[in-house]
C-alpha cells in the first residue's frame, strides 16, 4: 500500500502557464526522494498535484516535512485556490514502473459509498469486481500504463449520499493521450465490462489530467 496526496487548484481564471512556472521552480528545491506529478484538468478549468512524500511521519501528513511546505506554498503564492486535499491508499506506487504517473495524461474515477456501507468485506467485494471489470476491459484495449486503485483516507461530502459522508473508491490509470481513452471506451470489452461497475449503483466521478511537469526518483 502507498499513500498517495492529490491536491485540486481552481479558481477563475486560473493562470495556467504561470502556476506550470510557480512548480517548476519549486520543484527545483525539493532535493530529497519525493514524487510529484503537476498537470491541468482537461475538461474544466482546475490543475491537479500528484505525490508521493518520504518521511511522513504517520505516512499520511507530510506538512511536517519542511521541503513539502516549502513546495506547497511556492504553488499557493501563484494564485491558484485550493480546492480539495486528500490521500488515497493505492496498491500500488503511481510513480513505479509502468505506473499511472508515468503517462501523458491521467484518467480518474472516483465511486462514493454511503460511509456506513464500507466495511472490510465490503472493500473487498469492490476491489474483486474491479478487477473483473479491469480483466475483460484491457483484453482489447492498449493499456498504456498499469493501474492503480485504493481508498481515499479522508471522507466525503456527495449530494447523493444522503444523511452520511461518504467513502471513495478511486482508481486512477495514466494513458499515452485523450484520444487512446476515447478509442478505449468505445470497444466491445469496455462494453462487456462496464454493467460490472454500473452495478454498484454509485454515484461516481471521472476526471483526465494531462501532465505538465514530473519530478520523481527512480524506484527499485
Amino acid at each position: 500500500m502507498v499513500v498517495t496526496e492529490i491536491i485540486d487548484f481552481g479558481g477563475e481564471p486560473l493562470n495556467v502557464k504561470n502556476l506550470i512556472r510557480k512548480v517548476a521552480v519549486a520543484l527545483e528545491g525539493v532535493k530529497n526522494s519525493q514524487h510529484i506529478a503537476f498537470g491541468t484538468k482537461v475538461q474544466e478549468n482546475g490543475a491537479q498535484i500528484l505525490s508521493e512524500w518520504d518521511g511522513a511521519q504517520d505516512g499520511t501528513n507530510p506538512s511536517r516535512i519542511q521541503e513539502y511546505s516549502s513546495f506547497i506554498n511556492s504553488v499557493r503564492s501563484s494564485g491558484g485556490e485550493l480546492q480539495s486535499l486528500y490521500h488515497v491508499a493505492l496498491n500500488r506506487s503511481a510513480f513505479g514502473t509502468d505506473g499511472p504517473a508515468t503517462g501523458n495524461m491521467i484518467e480518474y474515477v472516483q465511486n462514493y459509498f454511503p460511509a456506513s456501507r464500507v466495511t472490510p468485506e465490503f472493500r473487498k467485494r469492490v476491489e474483486d469486481d474491479f478487477l473483473k471489470f479491469d480483466e475483460i476491459y484491457t483484453k482489447e484495449v492498449r493499456v498504456d500504463t498499469s493501474v492503480a486503485y485504493g481508498w481515499v483516507l479522508e471522507e466525503q461530502d456527495h449530494e447523493n449520499v444522503k444523511g452520511e459522508k461518504a467513502r471513495c473508491f478511486l482508481v486512477c490509470r495514466g494513458w499515452e493521450s485523450m484520444d487512446h481513452f476515447e478509442q478505449s471506451v468505445k470497444t466491445d470489452a469496455y462494453k462487456k465490462a462496464i454493467p460490472i461497475l454500473l452495478a454498484w449503483n454509485a454515484p461516481w466521478k471521472m476526471w483526465h489530467v494531462e501532465q505538465k511537469v514530473i519530478k520523481s526518483t527512480t524506484f527499485a
